[in-house]
């Protein structure tokens, strides 16, 4: 019989957990032929996340919960889910189905997921194509930040489709052999090709409870991580604006000496001279901090780190 494994990331969500579930048992009950298992990745949740989760354990019987030792980031949750499925089903045919656990990803269009996997599907993508939790302001950000990411990304990430996703063992066993530090799972997902995915629009509903964890500087990260991880464009940037820089510069001076030379009256140049020294100072500094996010990623990947830590706590 096929399988199922149903990856939810859960941080600080004790209010959408057992909802979550009971609406996933509802839906997935409907579904013949095939079995599932929903894996709760607890990502260092600071409030009641995991006493919910140990107390729906209980009541229910294909629940298990993925413990991590501390917050490791929604990406790397991810990945312990993933890496747990694929450590199960060495032979069987399974696949892996990750969605979010506040209730913006709805149970019903993963059971839609499924059942176009059962039908022979392997890669199977969401598209949203309204989110009722955020404002203007928000879809105006998100826009401009994917079309800036993918004009220096030599990875394109489409727009619009979020973590919600399913991907058949070979997908599985694809980005398990990414063993990356800094991860992105849209970037990686496209890295590998997209060409065979069904798409399946999904309009997302207000959260359920809570509020979300990611604020600005996650958001940030997320987004130096997207560049610095698919693309070398920056350090390409730094080199040609460098180039211009000193073409400028010879160019100044040209047009400084002939002007000393031609034009009797003094000119002393001061203000002009800060100008153009703050200027090229900045550009050194910003494209040092360019470079150093490379190194940075370099010397933390090659210490071959494991990605997280964790107890897996299965129904007794």
């Amino acid at each position: 019989m096929k399988k199922v494994y149903i990856i939810i990331s859960t941080y600080n969500e004790e209010g959408n957990v057992g909802i979550l579930t009971r609406s996933l048992e509802e839906n997935l009950n409907t579904i013949k032929n095939c079995s599932y298992e929903l894996v709760f990745v607890n990502d260092g949740s600071k409030d009641q996340t995991l006493v919910k989760l140990l107390d729906l354990q209980k009541i229910y019987q294909n629940i298990t919960i993925i413990n991590q030792s501390k917050n490791f980031g929604h990406e790397l949750a991810m990945t312990a889910g993933m890496n747990y499925a694929a450590e199960q089903n060495f032979e069987d045919e399974y696949a892996v189905l990750f969605m979010d656990a506040d209730m913006q990803h709805p149970p019903e269009v993963a059971v839609e997921l499924i059942r176009l996997w059962l039908a022979g599907e392997s890669l199977i993508l969401t598209k949203r194509t309204d989110n009722l939790d955020k404002g203007f302001r928000y879809k105006m950000m998100g826009n401009l930040y994917y079309w800036i990411l993918n004009g220096i990304s030599d990875v394109k990430i489409p727009r619009n489709m979020p973590d919600f996703r399913l991907l058949d063992k070979k997908y599985v066993l694809w980005m398990s052999s990414l063993n990356e530090h800094d991860r992105m799972f849209r970037g990686m997902l496209s890295l590998i090709g997209l060409t065979n995915a069904k798409i399946v629009d999904f309009e997302a509903p207000k959260r359920f409870a809570g509020k979300s964890n990611y604020n600005f500087f996650n958001l940030y990260k997320l987004a130096i991580d997207s560049v610095i991880q698919f693309s070398v464009k920056p350090l390409r940037i730094a080199s040609f604006i460098g180039f211009l820089g000193c073409v400028f510069s010879f160019i100044f001076l040209t047009v400084s000496v002939y002007i000393n030379f031609t034009n009797n009256e003094p000119r002393n140049g001061f203000l002009t001279l800060l100008c153009i020294t703050v200027f090229f100072s900045s550009l050194t500094i910003l494209f040092l901090g360019v470079i150093g996010e490379y190194i940075g990623r370099i010397h933390i990947q090659v210490k071959n780190r494991p990605l997280y830590f964790n107890d897996v706590i299965k129904k007794k």
